[in-house]
């Protein structure tokens, strides 16, 4: 019974999105359908996380067809974490409107799109097949080509041909990993093919293919293949790059544990080492992009980068702890990341203007824009008690285990230069000398300041409550790290010599 409930959190989107093309003209029922969609969405995906929890994964066999023959969707600690955090954040932005073209965008089907492109996110969490987490991404990607796309300008024109052509060469990288790990193991299940790989003995042709998916989820990621990342997000609407930042890079990096922990750690020698210094490279490139910008929008795009340099460092130390780490930043960074568009967007919004000396003053008027920005600073500094501490706190352990002082000297440094870069921008709006005369600031609607106060909340109980998320990583992190009992739990059919 539980199993079949594990497609529920893409089919309902699905099905949302298809009955949203035939009411594009009713913009309230529109809404609160996408809205109501979502929540029951992230209730369902919740429910099956705590199950999973007490119980065990459960798997979904398509067609009553077992591994390795039919297609199979998991629902591990992992992969459910990943969705029901997800699905939170998309009703979040859902609930946050498109303002003014409310309107314009139910006649392009934005909404539709937007529920496309959840469902290829949520479908490439749940997936158990190499060749389906392909189509999943695909899904993905060609909703974010419409959403990226939806604009006028020739800035987000040119955005767009950047953020296409990379992604559409980072997907051709995929499909041919793929197709090359298919001949070599013969199969496309995830245990499977962890089981096959174990017994293979050619470790030179397991370490290319390795390195193929490695380029092919970086430039997903945005790890250190980032160029598309700043200019896609600094055009895109206030809810559009909320949700690009929240889920477009985590997507490539969930890809890159789940294989860098499950698949290929047998041979880690070339790999993991690769994984730490693009990881650190992409802290650099992150460090120097929050510090040369005074646009606000690029500044948080370079956030991203940076979050995700983190993430990787700790898978990259291939411990227990880094590994851990890295899920519970992986998370906490959906939510945090959200916040941080949706204050950025809104700063924007009152203003009417993307440089931060124009904001001088606005925190004495608008007090609680203040104290948002000062939690997801902390948030995003990984100081405690905020949610962000107990992720860094497990990498900085898992670099100090693997020996890599250079990746936990630089962790520490872009954390405080990430800090700095918000910093400066909060005091301005605080302590700026031009007090907001130059400036008229505009109203945000009461129900966005509601949705940025539930995120603050949010972030405040991951932190406080961080032991309980703690145990959900560290089930993740015990079942990928440990092939043996991932397919023992998963597949219990197959067999360590099945070939």
């Amino acid at each position: 019974m539980m199993s079949n409930l594990l497609i529920l959190p893409m089919l309902l989107p699905f099905l949302c999105a298809l009955i949203l093309v035939f009411i594009k003209d009713k913009s309230k029922v529109s809404k609160f359908l996408c809205i109501g969609t979502m929540l029951v969405t992230t209730l369902i995906s919740l429910s099956l996380l705590i199950y999973v929890m007490n119980e065990k994964p459960i798997t979904l066999d398509f067609g009553g067809w077992k591994a390795p023959f039919g297609i199979q969707f998991l629902g591990d600690s992992l992969s459910l974490l990943m969705v029901t955090v997800s699905s939170f954040v998309i009703t979040l932005i859902m609930a946050y409107g498109f303002g003014r073209g409310e309107q314009r965008v139910n006649r392009f089907h934005l909404p539709s799109f937007i529920l496309f492109l959840s469902v290829g996110v949520i479908g490439s969490f749940l997936t158990s097949d190499l060749f389906n987490l392909y189509v999943m991404f695909e899904i993905m990607l060609l909703a974010s080509f419409v959403l990226v796309t939806l604009g006028q300008s020739v800035e987000q024109l040119r955005a767009a041909i950047i953020y296409v052509v990379l992604n559409i060469i980072g997907s051709w990288f995929l499909l041919f990993a793929i197709g090359l790990l298919y001949k070599s193991v013969g199969t496309l299940n995830f245990s499977h093919i962890a089981l096959r790989l174990n017994n293979m003995e050619d470790n030179q042709t397991v370490t290319m293919i390795s390195l193929i998916f490695l380029v092919a989820f970086s430039s997903k990621a945005a790890l250190v293949i980032f160029m598309w990342l700043p200019k896609a997000y600094a055009v895109l609407n206030t809810e559009l790059a909320a949700l690009f930042a929240a889920l477009m890079t985590k997507v490539g990096a969930y890809a890159l544990i789940r294989f860098f922990t499950l698949l290929f750690d047998s041979h880690e020698g070339v790999t993991h080492p690769l994984l730490i210094f693009m990881s650190c490279l992409t802290m650099i490139i992150g460090a120097f992009g929050v510090l040369a910008y005074k646009d606000i929008k690029k500044i948080a795009a370079y956030q991203v980068i940076l979050s995700i340099g983190f993430v990787i460092l700790g898978l990259g130390t291939h411990t227990f702890s880094g590994v851990n780490g890295a899920i519970f930043y992986l998370a906490n960074d959906i939510v945090v990341k959200t916040l941080l568009f949706f204050i950025v967007g809104s700063l924007v919004y009152i203003s009417g203007y993307r440089q931060y000396h124009y904001l001088s003053g606005l925190a004495k008027r608008e007090p609680f824009f203040g104290i948002a920005f000062i939690i997801m600073i902390f948030a995003i500094g990984g100081v405690p008690p905020f949610s962000g501490f107990p992720g860094k706190v497990l990498i900085f352990k898992g670099a100090i285990e693997n020996g890599n002082y250079i990746g936990l000297g630089l962790m520490i440094v872009t954390s405080l230069i990430a800090m700095y870069s918000l910093f400066r921008i909060l005091f301005l709006m605080y302590f700026g000398d031009q007090d907001g005369e130059e400036v008229e600031f505009k109203k945000i609607p009461k129900h966005r300041k509601g949705i940025l106060g539930i995120l603050v909340v949010v972030i405040l109980l991951m932190g406080i409550g961080a032991p309980e998320v703690l145990n959900v990583t560290e089930n993740a992190t015990k079942m990928n790290m440990d092939e043996h009992q991932f397919h023992q739990i998963v597949n219990t059919h197959l067999k360590e010599g099945d070939n």
